[in-house]
């Protein structure tokens, strides 16, 4: 009898031997299956900020993979124009990058696997190119000799246009801001054409607000549209040391306010309500009033220059 007992004990303890040594054994394949995933996850994020970090300094910086990706370039206005055929200097320099990233997309080749040609391309195989802004609230439109405007997009795809023989350009002629440049840009075109990997460029200068702008207008929580965005620098070419100092000022208290738009409108609707019913330059209330207003002197010369104001 007892001995019976003794080899139940024993049958006992061997069952929750082994029960206990099945769950340690699930306990750590568990572990080095979320241990495998954690350092797949880890070195994706270092892969990833590796070949696309999100500002480029120049286009050389530019991996092959991402140039081979792209859907459009596009080009922020940088003020007011001289003429038709020239954009201010520091402008110049923004389609002249835009330029390199095209031509160097050509010797990339195997244009079929990527996204290149989706929307409207004008007849060109070529990278299509968005040039940016009807104009500034600080600076005189410049008027064609029929007397009407010429859109800072306008100047810009005529430089693109006359100096680096481009033709697969297109413009967007609404904004005065680049909240408004951010706005316009999706709505009117990368929405409707289904580019969705972006490279956007301006210069230094204006670089930190327009990131903060575009990433919040084109990662909305609603809608969602897949974008991919990623920058790159120009240099602040044509610009005084002292109108530098000035704008980069003015840009530090600008990008604070974006900050808090950003935070506070989430959604397309939202933005649009923003937009229509509170921005200076969007609102019918505040655009009448601002027509019936005399001219404002508040804007300072520095800054004026940085708009393309006085500048030959």
């Amino acid at each position: 009898m007892v001995g019976r007992r003794g080899k139940f004990g024993l049958k006992q303890f061997m069952s929750r031997a082994q029960a206990i040594s099945f769950l340690a054994l699930l306990f750590l394949a568990v572990i080095a299956a979320l241990s495998r995933k954690v350092v797949v996850l880890i070195t994706r994020l270092r892969n990833e900020s590796f070949v696309r970090p999100l500002i480029y300094q120049s286009v050389v910086d530019i991996p092959d993979s991402i140039i081979f990706e792209l859907d459009a370039v596009i080009v922020l206005g940088g003020g007011a124009s001289k003429s038709v055929e020239s954009p201010p200097i520091y402008t110049q320099e923004r389609c002249d990058n835009a330029a390199q990233v095209v031509k160097k997309r050509r010797e990339v080749e195997a244009f079929p696997k990527s996204g290149f040609n989706k929307g409207v391309n004008n007849g060109s195989t070529d990278l299509p190119v968005l040039c940016l802004s009807a104009g500034t609230a600080h600076v005189p439109q410049l008027l064609a000799k029929d007397g009407l405007p010429v859109w800072e997009s306008t100047s810009s795809a005529s430089y693109l246009q006359n100096e680096h023989g481009l033709s697969n350009l297109f413009v967007e002629t609404t904004s005065y801001d680049t909240i408004g440049n951010a706005f316009f840009s999706r709505t009117t075109h990368t929405d409707v054409n289904g580019w969705r990997n972006l490279l956007i460029i301006t210069n230094e200068f204006h670089m930190a607000r327009t990131k903060a702008i575009f990433d919040w207008i084109f990662l909305l929580v609603e809608p969602r549209r897949g974008y991919n965005l990623s920058y790159l620098t120009s240099k602040n070419t044509g610009l005084s040391d002292d109108a530098l100092r000035a704008r980069s000022v003015k840009e530090k208290e600008s990008l604070l306010s974006v900050e808090k738009f950003a935070s506070r409108y989430r959604t397309m609707k939202d933005v649009y309500k923003f937009m229509t019913e509170d921005h200076a330059l969007y609102t019918a209330r505040k655009l009448v009033d601002r027509a019936k207003a005399n001219p404002s002197k508040v804007s300072k010369a520095l800054i004026v220059e940085s708009y393309g104001g006085g500048l030959m």
